[in-house]
């Protein structure tokens, strides 16, 4: 009889010891602040007063619950991303924008298509400098949170779509955009509570640039063989929640200006405002906020495991 009640004991005490909740935020095509470019053009001006007031609006919210990580969709830098791990836009656009303290956490970043305009090194090489705030250790990688056992994998979407890829037809594009397939399916096949993958192209989405068909039928059948619970992309500057085959289809790149959306007609939400998505993973299940500018909520949904 001792034997099974000392089992329970570990068990809830194990119970116990589990965060009930582990919270990121999700950011997506933001970064516009430079006060040299806004002195001169208006439209930036505007932009980055967007990008201001979503800094803030997260700053507020985690401040009242604190969050782990915040994971990026891409297009880190506007118009044509950084030239080096020196360059003045990391001050301007990053460090100095999201300086308060409740948003001093791991900055999971993945690649965009405008991030690649310049170089992608740049932003590789100042995650090497920046003492674990900006996580990039390559252009596609793995991030995990042990506390509810979530597996982050980031890819190089551009690099993956014969769009984008500027040296897709030459071999050794071909071999680089081969062997991160490969690196995606061994990653996906690896056990996790929650998989997320972090990808800058829309697969379900209704906005101004459509589903890129090559991308979107290699990985579509991986999402769902490997149970992945989350698929997070921006380039559509919006937000937007699509449930498809067990996967949630979500859309964060509103961190700063706006495209005009479609009809929203077989997504659960979408709208075009500026704002930040949260997730809190649980043990057993996922709830997504859609956050505005205001620190509103617009939209809630749970994500069964």
């Amino acid at each position: 009889m001792l034997r099974p009640l000392a089992f329970c004991f570990f068990a809830l005490v194990a119970a116990a010891a589990e965060p009930a909740v582990e919270r990121m935020f999700v950011l997506g095509d933001w970064g516009w602040a430079d006060p040299d470019l806004e002195r001169q053009y208006s439209l930036v001006r505007q932009n980055a007063d967007l990008q201001r007031a979503v800094a803030k609006a997260m700053a507020a919210q985690a401040a009242k619950e604190p969050i782990a990580a915040i994971l990026t969709t891409g297009d880190n830098f506007y118009p044509n991303g950084v030239k080096s791990a020196e360059d003045p836009r990391w001050a301007t656009s990053f460090e100095q924008v999201y300086v308060a303290p409740s948003l001093q956490v791991p900055w999971v970043a993945s690649l965009g298509n405008h991030d690649h305009d310049t170089t992608a090194q740049a932003e590789i090489d100042y995650a090497a400098k920046s003492k674990g705030r900006w996580v990039m250790p390559a252009r596609y990688f793995t991030q995990h949170f042990p506390a509810q056992d979530v597996r982050v994998i980031v890819l190089d979407a551009c690099s993956l779509s014969p769009l984008w890829n500027r040296r897709y037809f030459s071999a050794e594009a071909e071999r680089e955009t081969a062997a991160q397939w490969a690196w995606v399916e061994a990653e996906l096949a690896k056990p996790a509570r929650w998989k997320v993958v972090v990808g800058h192209l829309p697969i379900r989405s209704q906005g101004v640039h459509l589903t890129e068909p090559e991308y979107a039928r290699r990985l579509t059948p991986l999402l769902e063989k490997y149970h992945v619970q989350l698929y997070l992309n921006g380039h559509n500057h919006h937000a937007e929640l699509v449930k498809e085959k067990g996967v949630a289809y979500v859309t964060c790149g509103n961190g700063s200006d706006l495209y005009p959306t479609g009809s929203g007609q077989g997504s659960e939400f979408i709208g075009a405002y500026p704002g930040f998505t949260a997730l809190d993973f649980a043990r057993d299940q996922l709830v997504l906020r859609f956050f505005d500018a205001e620190g509103q909520v617009r939209h809630q949904s749970v994500v069964p495991r």
